[in-house]
């Protein structure tokens, strides 16, 4: 959903999806939430979708919004939450319908919404859209958005300076984006990326062995994965996330219609940052690129069980890469939210594994 017009209009977006991501570390108050909401909320969503639930079905979010929007990405879980967590909240609601098929048809469709999106804000909020506003938070996104890449192409060093966290990174631009305090953030990586790129440092103890390229779907332990794998096996993460991609930037800042058009082509490709509604073809076109921009000889795919729609493609990207650069890929059958379907313990014991007896092999 375009933060930028959230901003505009002096609201403050919430974006219910960083709640899991921050909270999923704890365990059992993880398994509390999904338990709450697995006597009441359809059976057929995904953990995280779950864990939101019961979030809401506890009251102890702390807070009653003036409005919910969504966006489902292409998956039926998402979709079906969307509408759930309208009744939960019981607040006005307007959901998007994201198409598929990539097309101008599906762009006019999206941009109908969107214009419909302003309205109901602006019903909400009693007040107009002001585009001088809308370009002051347009011009932060764009800053940050160029930070993202910066912050990404540093990670090509040798040695890395700093494991990648790029999966944090877009998760909390799509709610602070287009703010001061997001730039600030990306800022103080780089300053220390490029301080470590100086010193010719590693986060690896005993230096740079291995180079790796994590795919995973938002997998909420990502980063304690990232320093086990630095202590234990001198591998640092190049690159982290699902088919991460430069954003697109707002070039005419003062016209509207370009800029509207920019934002419907930005949700309708959102999808791709989490591996749904992403072709064959765009994975392994992402994972060529990765492969020989970082030059990676680690690559390790969690895959997490509520995105089913994603292992196809996977599996066919793991053939294209043992085929193409005789590396083997690491899949593994993960929960991104709910840790009692396979524990961190367990999830370090099969790298373990691969590592010793693939990786580091004589």
């Amino acid at each position: 959903v375009p933060a930028e017009i959230i901003y505009a209009l002096d609201c403050v977006p919430l974006y219910l999806d960083l709640i899991p991501s921050r909270i999923s570390e704890d365990s059992a108050l993880t398994a509390r939430f999904i338990n709450l909401a697995e006597t009441s909320a359809n059976l057929t969503l995904c953990s995280l979708q779950t864990l939101n639930a019961g979030i809401m079905f506890s009251g102890e979010l702390g807070l009653t919004p003036d409005a919910y929007v969504s966006l489902p990405i292409a998956c039926d879980s998402a979709r079906t939450a969307c509408i759930e967590m309208g009744r939960l909240l019981n607040a006005p609601a307007l959901h998007f319908d994201i198409p598929l098929r990539k097309s101008q048809t599906s762009l006019k469709y999206i941009r109908k919404q969107l214009e419909q999106l302003i309205v109901f804000l602006e019903e909400i909020t009693g007040g107009k859209l002001d585009w001088k506003r809308v370009k002051h938070r347009l011009e932060l996104y764009n800053r940050s958005a160029e930070l993202i890449r910066e912050c990404s192409e540093l990670r090509a060093a040798r040695p890395c300076p700093l494991s990648s966290h790029m999966a944090v990174w877009n998760e909390l631009m799509n709610a602070f984006g287009p703010t001061e305090e997001m730039a600030r953030l990306l800022q103080c990586e780089i300053d220390l990326c490029r301080e470590r790129i100086g010193e010719d440092f590693s986060p690896c103890s005993g230096g740079e062995k291995h180079r790796v390229l994590l795919m995973h779907n938002l997998f909420r332990q990502g980063m304690a994965l990232t320093t086990f794998l630095e202590r234990e096996y001198g591998a640092v993460t190049v690159a982290d996330g699902f088919c991460f991609g430069q954003r697109e930037l707002f070039t005419e800042l003062d016209d509207r219609d370009a800029c509207l058009e920019i934002m419907c082509r930005r949700m309708h490709s959102g999808a791709m940052a989490h591996g749904a509604g992403v072709s064959g073809e765009e994975l392994l076109d992402s994972i060529d690129g990765l492969l020989r921009v970082y030059g990676p000889d680690v690559i390790i795919f969690l895959g997490n069980r509520g995105c089913r729609h994603a292992w196809a493609a996977t599996k066919m990207v793991s053939d294209a890469v043992q085929e193409k650069y005789g590396m083997p890929m690491l899949m593994l059958d993960t929960d991104n939210t709910d840790f009692r379907y396979k524990s961190e313990k367990d999830i370090r014991t099969l790298i373990s594994e691969y590592m010793d007896t693939v990786v580091n092999k004589k």
